[in-house]
């Protein structure tokens, strides 16, 4: 029973990981677009 309590508690490095990489992918993504505009592939 304390095994899965351990697998469903997530910690704090862990969440902050999360954070990070999900800010990373929606940068990355913004600026994509971005310069997708600003790019004319011709």
């Amino acid at each position: 029973m304390s095994k899965e309590k351990e697998k469903m508690h997530a910690p704090g490095s862990f969440v902050l990981a999360l954070i990070f990489l999900g800010w990373f992918v929606l940068v990355y993504f913004v600026q994509w677009a971005a310069l997708a505009q600003n790019w004319v592939i011709y």
